[in-house]
């Protein structure tokens, strides 16, 4: 228990405490202090005067009182008594209020007088050191004496059916998120004017375009049907353009781009100049005024800046 409680329970039941540097308080013998389990119990503290008397010691009693209470040695139960009291003067000098727990409190007037105020009753309970330990004691010999609850084994088959439950469950998460990280790798992507389109290289001088795109270039060989070619004889005023749509100096780059398309089978070709300068284009046989018109449905359909190189 602390020491202010314990000043409390100690005025409580000698109906009178002389604190050294403070004073007296005096308890009228005729109140009843309330019990702990009065749910009805007054609040404010009755029947306490308080009266600022010279005191140099404290009373044998007291330091008896809070050397039962507390276990410590004589000397140290005074010592902690003399600190607090010390502490609780320099609160009065700076103008504080000295609060004693379930007594009141001390204010310090203009005029060097000391003023009481009642507070409200203590709640605690005075135990000592030794009744603690008796009362520990008690308990844990209590919690000895229980009889044992017997023992039931649960259902196993409910543990196996959640065990078997979440197993499937963890199974399935893995596969749809492995599911969609495939998705996201091989589907190809809506790329900006700065994106990279990876084409595949290829050796013929036919570039097929996607005629959904309105780019339809003119060979000079006849395709099939199923390759949904379309071919014409080559006009007489035609030569062979470069249609570069994305020059880099970013090796990395320039091959990713190449990669990634390679699954959808738009044939390009890549050059570089001395690993410094990588160009993907398409080699197309057309004529100089369909240019323009291809360049434009290149850059539309691959969202891209489109060059051209003859």
């Amino acid at each position: 228990m602390k020491l202010p409680q314990l000043l409390s329970h100690f005025l409580y039941i000698n109906k009178e405490l002389s604190l050294p540097g403070i004073g007296v308080f005096t308890l009228d013998p005729s109140i009843v202090i309330p019990e702990l389990q009065d749910k009805e119990q007054p609040q404010i503290v009755q029947g306490v005067s308080f009266e600022k008397v010279a005191i140099r010691t404290a009373e044998p009693a007291l330091i008896e009182f809070l050397h039962k209470y507390t276990g410590k040695m004589k000397t140290l139960a005074e010592s902690d008594l003399d600190s607090y009291l010390r502490l609780g003067i320099q609160l009065l000098h700076i103008g504080k209020p000295f609060y004693f727990d379930g007594i009141g409190s001390i204010t310090k007037s203009k005029d060097e007088q000391y003023e009481f105020i009642p507070g409200e009753y203590s709640t605690v309970k005075l135990v000592s050191p030794d009744e603690e330990k008796t009362e520990a004691s008690d308990k844990r010999k209590k919690i000895l004496d229980e009889p044992e609850k017997e023992y039931s084994p649960q259902s196993q088959t409910a543990k196996r059916l959640l065990l078997t439950l979440a197993v499937i469950g963890g199974i399935a998460i893995i596969a749809w998120a492995g599911y969609n990280l495939y998705k996201k790798k091989t589907a190809p992507t809506n790329n900006g004017p700065n994106s990279e389109v990876a084409l595949k290289e290829d050796t013929e001088t036919v570039q097929k375009i996607d005629t959904s795109k309105n780019i339809n270039v003119q060979p000079d060989s006849i395709a099939t049907k199923k390759d949904n070619i379309v071919l014409a004889p080559k006009p007489t005023d035609s030569s062979f353009y470069k249609f570069v749509i994305l020059t880099t100096t970013n090796k990395h780059r320039a091959f990713r781009r190449y990669n990634q398309l390679d699954s959808i089978e738009h044939k390009v070709k890549i050059s570089t100049k001395d690993s410094s300068l990588f160009k993907i284009y398409f080699v197309i046989h057309t004529s100089p005024k369909d240019t323009l018109r291809i360049k434009d449905s290149l850059n539309g359909f691959y969202a891209t800046k489109t060059t051209i190189e003859q």
